[in-house]
């Protein structure tokens, strides 16, 4: 009788032993969980791609790329300096399920009253009077604007003077007072004033039926 009341107590220690361990192995299961979750990659190995194969964007390496956009008709910009705004979809290769994130850059393109090689129309291989650049600044990343009248460069921009050679449309941020050439013969856009460690990028454009279709943004980051 002694012997049945003792196996009786054992398992009725056992039963509760395992009934406390219940919350004890759930608190270390919700503990664990976000662990291993973190540990396991939302994709599988190459972007989700299949093995032996590489998603479109990284075909040419791992560059920049956009739909190719008209932004003006050849006789739209006629004039000299006269210009055309517009903004253009980029897109980068990114590890994400979408396997690329989209960036709008905002562009101008300017007519200019002389040729000059711009490396954004046939690699610079020939001579141009249109060019297109970026309104994103090299510098910190501000959007700066096209001045057709270099006055206004002097007025709002820092009071920079321009020698007589150059004054004429400008380039000119509001956030640091970078001031830009874009007719330049030798480096168009080149950096007149201010920190800009750099021309404003450009874009690669090319003429279809009297259009001017930009296809693609120099490469390099954003800024």
């Amino acid at each position: 009788m002694a012997e049945e009341q003792k196996a009786k107590d054992v398992n009725r220690r056992t039963f509760l032993q395992v009934v406390a361990s219940i919350p004890a192995l759930g608190a270390l299961a919700a503990f664990a969980a976000p662990l291993l979750r973190y540990l396991k990659p939302n994709l599988d190995p190459g972007l989700g791609v299949p093995q032996g194969r590489f998603p479109p964007d990284l075909i040419e390496g791992d560059l920049p790329r956009g739909e190719p956009l008209p932004i003006a008709r050849v006789e739209e910009l006629s004039e000299p300096w006269s210009s055309k705004f517009f903004v253009f979809t980029q897109k980068y290769p990114q590890y994400t399920p979408e396997q690329a994130r989209a960036f709008t850059v905002p562009g101008v393109a300017i007519k200019l009253p002389w040729k000059v090689r711009f490396p954004g129309y046939r690699e610079g291989k020939e001579p141009t009077d249109i060019v297109v650049f970026s309104r994103i600044c090299p510098h910190l990343g501000c959007i700066f604007n096209y001045v057709p009248d270099w006055r206004e460069i002097t007025a709002g921009y820092g009071g920079y003077m321009p020698p007589p050679e150059r004054r004429h449309g400008l380039l000119g941020c509001p956030c640091h007072l970078s001031i830009y050439d874009p007719a330049d013969r030798d480096l168009p856009g080149r950096v007149l004033s201010g920190p800009a460690p750099r021309p404003p990028r450009y874009f690669v454009y090319e003429v279809r039926n009297e259009v001017i279709v930009v296809t693609a943004v120099e490469p390099g980051g954003i800024a």
